[in-house]
């Protein structure tokens, strides 16, 4: 291999900041990004995020009992707390979706 040109490597230096400016202006800012979709896109976010809070609560509280020996009590209690993770999880995300609806 030949060693780059100074004119290449000011090139790459040019390109890999555009795209770490690129990258840098996409990421995290401390909100919730939610795109602009149709009301079928937005009933399965929201259905996906209650229902994922669920199962995962769940399973955690069914991995627990199994390996702690005290059934069904973790799972109960999981359960109901995957339901209220669900719920508040769905109500960021249609405060996302809609934010002239929540304005204090």
């Amino acid at each position: 291999m030949t060693e780059p040109t100074p004119e290449q490597k000011q090139e790459f230096k040019a390109r890999l900041e555009k795209a770490r400016e690129k990258h840098e202006s996409g990421t995290w800012d401390g909100r919730l990004k939610v795109e602009r979709t149709g009301a079928i896109g937005r009933a399965w976010r929201l259905s996906v995020e209650i229902i994922a809070a669920f199962l995962v609560c769940g399973g955690l509280g069914w991995y627990l009992d199994q390996w702690l020996g005290t059934r069904p009590v973790l799972l109960l209690v999981f359960v109901a707390l995957g339901m209220v993770v669900g719920v508040y999880n769905v109500y960021k995300v249609a405060r996302a979706m809609n934010p002239d609806d929540f304005k204090d």
